[in-house]
């Protein structure tokens, strides 16, 4: 560094002081460097082996890549023959309907009925049809979301890499933060979490051709989620713990609460209790399309309430201990939820429980 008179004069000289000074730090900088050396000789690594390393995760994701590729593209053309089936049997029923109207018209008694009859036989055939192709649509999609799974460290079978060191859900290598985690572990650790499960949860609802009640927005390094029904005023809630609590309190519900309605669309019913399990569940999605008879599960309404989630997610961040904070917590809760329109505005207690909670 620069002294006062150093610092002033034409930068051609400098005094004894400021020459120590070098001398000094190109010394500490050459230790450090040897150390380092030392410390790389030490730990057998090489930049051969490091190049070996290199290489074959390149190839094990460029495997993966296109074994992907090759999966989306037997799934496009699955979707394009269920669309031809399907076009085929609405030119088929209409032709039915009017052949029926002509030969009723024209005709009585038993050649009328066998004609009826055909027609149906024919009517059956083409929906059987279209049924064996939604049926291999679902086999390719399985296969697809299975190697996603494969490819995150997800379980999808009850043998695992990680089974005998826990029984936690994993994503990345990542153990899923229990109830009583979340206020505990360091918020790295929880956005790195949360962050693994967006994309997971995202690359999901793209195979599933699933549209989301929240959507996820990412602006440069960071996650958003917001209502997808609104289209004017748009507020967003944050998907990071850096940020507001109350709002990543209330955005990480929305995340639970889309993953939840994923959850029902493949005929599996998350109970409130188990909605934080967000790896638990996806795990619970992806194996329900090898389940058929989960199809007339989805007919069902989806009972799951946004504002019993945002309970369950408070309870993560409760404190016995601190009462007040946590009071306080609620009320900021609610000011946001107020922010984002997702209660009526009516609503004048923090009370969750209270029947005029409804979305806008």
């Amino acid at each position: 560094m620069k002294c006062g008179v150093c610092k002033g004069g034409t930068g051609r000289g400098y005094c004894g002081a400021c020459v120590q000074d070098r001398v000094c730090q190109h010394e500490w900088l050459s230790n450090v460097v040897q150390e380092r050396t030392a410390q790389v000789a030490q730990s057998g690594w090489t930049a051969d082996r490091a190049q070996q390393l290199y290489e074959y995760q390149t190839r094990r994701l460029q495997a993966r890549r296109a074994r992907v590729a090759e999966l989306k593209a037997r799934i496009h053309e699955r979707e394009q023959q269920i669309a031809a089936a399907r076009q085929w049997y609405r030119e088929l029923s209409e032709s039915n309907k009017r052949n029926s109207v002509q030969q009723l018209e024209s005709n009585t008694g038993l050649s009328t009925r066998q004609e009826a009859l055909e027609q149906s036989h024919a009517t059956q055939g083409a929906l059987e049809r279209v049924e064996t192709t939604a049926t291999a649509l679902r086999a390719d999609r399985l296969v697809l979301t299975s190697a996603l799974c494969t490819v995150v460290g997800l379980r999808t079978v009850e043998t695992d890499v990680f089974a005998g060191v826990d029984e936690r859900a994993r994503l990345f290598g990542l153990p899923w933060p229990g109830i009583d985690d979340w206020r505990k572990f360091p918020a790295d650790y929880i956005n790195a979490c949360v962050s693994h499960s967006v994309h997971v949860f995202s690359v999901l609802s793209n195979y599933l051709h699933l549209q989301t009640p929240f959507a996820v927005v990412k602006r440069g390094s960071r996650l958003f989620i917001r209502p997808n029904w609104r289209q004017v005023d748009v507020r967003e809630a944050a998907l990071s713990i850096d940020d507001d609590r109350a709002s990543f309190v209330v955005g990480l519900a929305m995340l639970f609460y889309n993953i939840a309605f994923m959850c029902h669309r493949q005929g599996v019913r998350v109970p409130v209790e188990q909605v934080a399990d967000a790896v638990e569940n996806m795990r619970l999605a992806v194996l329900a399309q090898a389940e058929p008879e989960n199809t007339a599960r989805t007919r069902l309404p989806f009972a799951l309430d946004i504002y019993t989630v945002v309970q369950e997610v408070m309870r993560m961040y409760a404190d016995p201990a601190h009462p007040d904070a946590d009071l306080e917590l609620r009320s900021r809760v609610h000011d946001e939820l107020r922010r984002l329109h997702l209660c009526d505005d009516a609503v004048d207690s923090v009370d969750y429980e209270d029947d005029n909670w409804a979305i806008i």
